[in-house]
């Protein structure tokens, strides 16, 4: 797939399309890893928005198509810390056929309505 494609389907582009395996790689990469999001764009393959806040793993990690997920012990692990986290009670019925619309392959961009107000700003 090329950028265009990949870049079509997820309105993202990276500087890099390969994450560094070690942090010995990324340290012998020349090019810093970036990335520049549409947010507000439009995309033909993507879910409806999820009336419910993201599962987000102790890690700070996002619940993703990238996450292992073991959906008889009902975990999933971090992609990035690899740390194992439970998944929540509202996913008691998934499994590898019955998956929510955040774990299916084709759906890398999902959006969330929040129940809860936003913060306020940094100071």
């Amino acid at each position: 797939m090329d950028f265009a494609q990949l870049e079509e389907m997820d309105g993202c582009r990276w500087s890099w399309m390969v994450w560094p395996s070690s942090r010995i790689d990324a340290t012998r990469c020349v090019v810093p890893f970036g990335g520049l999001y549409t947010p507000l764009r439009s995309l033909p393959n993507m879910p409806p928005v999820l009336p419910y806040e993201p599962v987000v793993a102790k890690s700070g990690c996002v619940l993703n198509p990238y996450c292992r997920v073991d959906a008889r012990a009902k975990l999933w692990v971090c992609p990035f810390s690899y740390t194992r986290n439970p998944l929540p009670p509202h996913y008691a019925d998934i499994s590898d056929t019955n998956l929510p619309p955040e774990l299916i392959p084709q759906h890398t961009t999902v959006e969330y309505a929040l129940p809860r107000r936003p913060g306020p700003p940094p100071a």
